[in-house]
C-alpha cells in the first residue's frame, strides 16, 4: 500500500490510520483472529471475517454499478447487514449517505434529491414511503432482510443477499482514498429549514470521534 503523499503535513495522519478501507486491511493483517463484533444472537466475527464479508459485499456493490466517489443512500436500522453495507460502501471509496428512519413525505423527498444517490440500501418496511415521493436519481434499491416487500414502479430492487462477490477480490481503485476525501454526508436536524447535507471527510470523522479527541 502506497503511503506517499505530495506534501507533508504532520496534522494529517496517513491513510492506514483514518481511512476505512486501509483500516479494514490493516486490522485483518494485525488482529485477524481477534473478536471484532458480537451480535445479539451470539454470532461473533473476528477481524479476518470482517474483511472477507466487507470485500465480498463491496464486490457485489461494484457489480451493481457502485463506483468510487458515488453517493449511496442508506436507510436502515442497526444490525449486521447495515454494518457490512456501511463498511463496503466506504471500502469502494463511495460516500455513505445515511437517512433518518423517521423520514417520510416532503422531508424524505428533499434528502433523496439532495443526496444525488442512484442506489439506496433500504429496509423493506421503509420501501412504501419511497413509493409516495419523487425519487429523483434513485434507480436501484438494495433491500435487506428476508421479509417480503412491495416492488415500486420505476425503481429496480434486489435482495441484499444477492449482492456479493469474491471475498478475495482486489477491488482496484481509480486512485487512493485520501483522508480528506468525503466519507459521508450527514443530514442536520433541519430546525431552521430543510435538513442540510454536511460533507464529512475521513479525517473529520477520525478527529471528531477518534482516540486523539477522546483520550
Amino acid at each position: 500500500m502506497d503511503q506517499q503523499r505530495d506534501f507533508t503535513d504532520p496534522r494529517i495522519p496517513d491513510r492506514s490510520t483514518c481511512v476505512l478501507r486501509y483500516l479494514v486491511d490493516r486490522w485483518a493483517d494485525q488482529r485477524g483472529d481477534q473478536v471484532f463484533s458480537v451480535f445479539e444472537n451470539g454470532e461473533e466475527w473476528n477481524y479476518a471475517d470482517l474483511k472477507r464479508r466487507v470485500v465480498a459485499k463491496a464486490a457485489g456493490l461494484r457489480a451493481f454499478g457502485v463506483e468510487q466517489g458515488n453517493h449511496v443512500a442508506f436507510w436502515l436500522p442497526n444490525g449486521p447487514e447495515a454494518l457490512i453495507l456501511y463498511f463496503a460502501i466506504n471500502y469502494l471509496g463511495a460516500v455513505f449517505v445515511p437517512f433518518n428512519t423517521a423520514y417520510r413525505g416532503k422531508l424524505l423527498e428533499h434528502v433523496v434529491a439532495n443526496s444525488d444517490a442512484r442506489v439506496i440500501c433500504v429496509h423493506p418496511d421503509l420501501l412504501p414511503r419511497l413509493a409516495e415521493v419523487d425519487r429523483s436519481a434513485l434507480e436501484l434499491a438494495i433491500v435487506t432482510t428476508a421479509n417480503e416487500y412491495v416492488d415500486i414502479a420505476g425503481l429496480r430492487s434486489v435482495r441484499n443477499n444477492d449482492v456479493f462477490g469474491a471475498p478475495d477480490d482486489p477491488l482496484p481503485l481509480e486512485r487512493p482514498i485520501e483522508p480528506w476525501d468525503s466519507q459521508s454526508i450527514i443530514y442536520t436536524s433541519g430546525t431552521t429549514g430543510p435538513s442540510k447535507g454536511v460533507l464529512s471527510s475521513y479525517l473529520h470523522m477520525f478527529s471528531n470521534a477518534g482516540p486523539e479527541s477522546w483520550p
